[in-house]
């Protein structure tokens, strides 16, 4: 996979889009989000077999989730604490559907 998604940014609306792997494996992935609200639990969809959470993320703050180094930071810090998940993220073979929300 050689694209290049920039941050992903979003309001108290959440976001939806998408993102494809064109290789025939699963494939661990870094993402970075930017919430351009406060979200008492945010919660990402797509990118592990259950919805994965992330507790008390604030307006601007910068939220990346690495599954080829399997961590968690908010704003260069570590935030694993915060993370609710069985697994860390990794897209699926072809069109991986991504959706943000607050699910508090």
């Amino acid at each position: 996979m050689n694209e290049n998604y920039f941050p992903i940014e979003f309001d108290e609306t959440g976001s939806s889009f998408t993102i494809t792997n064109s290789g025939t494996a699963p494939a661990p992935c870094k993402v970075t989000f930017i919430p351009k609200v406060d979200f008492y639990l945010l919660t990402i969809e797509g990118l592990t077999a259950e919805p994965l959470t992330i507790s008390g993320v604030k307006a601007n703050d910068v939220v990346v989730i690495d599954g080829e180094s399997r961590t968690v930071e908010v704003n260069d810090t570590n935030a694993l604490s915060r993370y609710n998940a069985w697994e860390f993220p990794k897209l699926q073979p072809g069109i991986n559907v991504i959706k943000i929300n607050n699910g508090a």
